[in-house]
This record gives structure tokens, C-alpha cells and sequence, in this order.
């Protein structure tokens, strides 16, 4: 966890703040140890009064505090890791360079159910792809295809493939809560376990 990050925010929200991390975060073993010496007075200049004239802005919102405090875990983390390995985006220094030739369907003109056709016979399992997820369900969240993220290039978008993921393949990002509530309608996501719907 990021100390000083968080010695911002509490010392920016105030005690308030710290005791809905404490109530919320009490079994992640990294806020244990941190909010014992969260509290210490920050270093460095104190903060600035607002000048004459000015409003003083509203610190108290406390529906902005419930957020800090449900999402604690991934606010303050030291670094954000991805679940896909990166190796496809990865240019090798001891390679050549390459043009990425982008797919047919943008300079030939193929019928759609023949798009779609060869998209259902190219798909293989373990294929990235990414979409915009549609709606979020109890299940899992129904998501529409942009276009493949590895293997053979396709621009699937006006397809409108839809795709589910069901909710034990939607990976957990932290040790309590429900993992559909850090996605929302309309947000871009890239992975591979997805039962393809029409």
C-alpha cells in the first residue's frame, strides 16, 4: 500500500475517513498495519488557507469518503498489474521492425454474414478480444465485440457479437465485495473467457 497516498487523503477527509477504512478494511491485513500509522501528521508544508473572498471547499462528502473507503485496496495499491501478459504489445529490441497489416474487411467489401461466418470459424479458445460491456447482470456482464486483441485481425464492431462472461470467470480484485461492482455500462474490456451469444 501507498503510505503517503493515504496520509494525503486522511489528512485531506480527516478522522471521519479513518474510521470508515477501518470499518470497511478490517480484514485486508495491509490496512492493519497502515491505518495504525496513517495518522501521523503529514510532512512537509501545511496546507494553504483559502484566500479572502474565496468559498472554503466542501471536504466533507461523505459519499466520496464510502468510495475511498469500499475501494481502498485498489486506490492506494503500489502498482497496477494486469491480468493479460503484455507479450503481444511488446516490441523486442532485437527485432526487426514490422508494419501490422490491419484487417481485409477495412479494404474489401465482405458480406456480413460472411464476416460474421469467418469470425465464428477463426475463434479459437484462449483468443483476446475486446468489447463494450452492454449490461451487468447477477451472472455476469454481457458485453459487444470491437475486434480481436490476438491472433488474426478482425474489425467485428458491426457485427454486434455479443459475448457473456459469466461471474466465476470475472476476476476478483480484492478479497471481499462483488466483483461485477468495478465495472460499469459502457466501460472497454480485454480478456479471453467469453461464451459468444449470437
Amino acid at each position: 500500500m501507498d503510505r503517503d497516498l493515504l496520509r494525503q487523503s486522511l489528512n485531506y477527509h480527516g478522522p471521519s475517513l479513518l474510521s470508515l477504512l477501518r470499518s470497511e478494511q478490517q480484514d485486508n491485513p495491509h490496512f492493519r498495519s497502515l491505518l495504525g500509522s496513517a495518522a501521523e501528521p503529514a510532512r512537509g508544508p501545511p496546507p494553504q488557507q483559502p484566500a479572502p473572498g474565496r468559498k472554503e471547499k466542501r471536504i466533507d462528502n461523505i459519499e466520496i469518503q464510502k468510495f475511498i473507503s469500499k475501494k481502498a485496496d485498489l486506490l492506494f495499491a503500489l502498482s497496477w498489474k494486469s491480468d493479460v501478459p503484455a507479450t503481444s504489445e511488446v516490441n523486442e529490441d532485437n527485432e526487426d521492425p514490422y508494419a501490422v497489416m490491419p484487417p481485409l474487411e477495412q479494404f474489401m467489401e465482405i458480406p456480413s454474414m460472411d464476416r460474421r461466418e469467418l469470425f465464428f470459424r477463426d475463434i479459437e479458445r484462449g483468443d483476446i478480444v475486446i468489447g463494450r460491456i452492454s449490461s451487468i447482470r447477477e451472472f455476469g456482464f454481457f458485453m459487444v465485440l470491437i475486434c480481436l486483441g490476438s491472433g488474426i485481425m478482425r474489425d467485428i464492431s458491426h457485427l454486434e457479437i455479443t459475448a457473456l462472461c459469466p461471474l466465476r470467470d470475472v476476476p476478483s480484485h480484492s478479497n471481499h465485495g462483488d466483483p461485477l461492482s468495478y465495472y460499469q455500462t459502457g466501460d472497454i474490456i480485454r480478456g479471453d473467457p467469453f461464451y459468444y451469444i449470437n
